[in-house]
């Protein structure tokens, strides 16, 4: 029988879920966690609603205004154009994740669900990140290299996102059971192992194509475009290591959701800690009466 990623028990799920009230955190922990506080949630939607404007320049603006600049740079920067569909989805996605900012201000029933809305937070912010370097990033590239060049990229890139995506997730299986039986190689690691083979032929085509045969492309020659086709390499790489690093703390935040109970018990968190302040107060009222009353 297959492991599943997300069919661990708890027992298994505490090899990858360190204890979120330790002082030292691990280091794809850094940044996820927020306060508590009523006045640091506050104090933290000015800078996340700036990163909202950022985004919309980003994301929105800029590709429609590919075609202001000098000629050179408008060629390239021309590629943008053809992300404006993005639009629509960027903006709907800003919104969506402004709503959970604001709903993230009131204090919630547990720690647990203040766990999920700040993994939730970021998440999304990540999506909004990649979703507005996209015109930028892969219009660039589709400026610098035409089509062809462009389809190249892309392929290595996704692939590469693709096997390191799979590679991330069986770690994170062994971590999890254990040594695990050999499985087949996967036709993702199949195919990036024979691109790897033909990487030095594809890069030739590029400049090739870039200086000689001009498939795909438009404009004028730039030595601007072999500048701006590592455009891609990056968005990808951007891509591949803010999913894939962070891969543990996305399946650590679900099992610490599904058996929040057991771990609260495990880490011997207080009720001040796990409810807040006030409910703490509350609740350490009620069982003082019921005390009273079983007396």
């Amino acid at each position: 029988m297959a492991k599943r990623l997300f069919g661990a028990s708890f027992k298994e799920s505490t090899k990858i879920t360190h204890n979120l009230f330790d002082k030292k955190q691990v280091w794809y922990d850094s940044g996820a966690r927020g306060s508590q506080k009523l006045g640091a949630r506050i104090f933290n939607l000015v800078p996340l609603l700036c990163f909202n404007v950022l985004i919309y320049g980003l994301g929105v603006f800029s590709p429609e205004t590919a075609d202001m600049g000098t000629s050179y740079i408008k060629d390239i920067w021309q590629g943008a154009q053809y992300f404006q569909w993005l639009k629509m989805l960027i903006i709907m996605c800003i919104i969506i994740w402004s709503l959970l900012i604001l709903i993230n201000i009131f204090p919630k029933s547990n720690y647990m669900i203040t766990r999920v809305f700040e993994i939730s937070n970021l998440v999304l912010m990540m999506m909004l990140s990649f979703l507005s370097f996209m015109p930028m990033l892969l219009g660039m590239t589709l400026g610098a290299t035409g089509w062809l060049g462009f389809s190249v990229i892309c392929l290595y890139g996704f692939v590469f996102f693709l096997n390191t995506l799979q590679s991330s997730v069986k770690n994170i299986k062994q971590e999890l059971y254990g040594e695990l039986t050999e499985e087949k190689t996967s036709l993702v690691a199949k195919i990036w192992q024979r691109l790897k083979q033909f990487w030095l032929a594809f890069s030739v085509l590029l400049v090739l194509n870039i200086l000689i045969f001009r498939i795909g492309m438009w404009g004028s020659f730039s030595i601007w475009r072999f500048v701006c086709l590592f455009a891609g390499p990056i968005y990808f790489g951007i891509l591949t290591l803010f999913i894939c690093g962070p891969m543990k703390l996305y399946i650590s935040t679900f099992y610490f959701a599904k058996y929040s109970e057991q771990y609260r018990v495990l880490w011997r968190v207080t009720d001040e800690k796990w409810y807040g302040k006030r409910k703490a107060k509350k609740l350490a009222k009620k069982q003082l009466k019921q005390e009273k009353r079983g007396k």
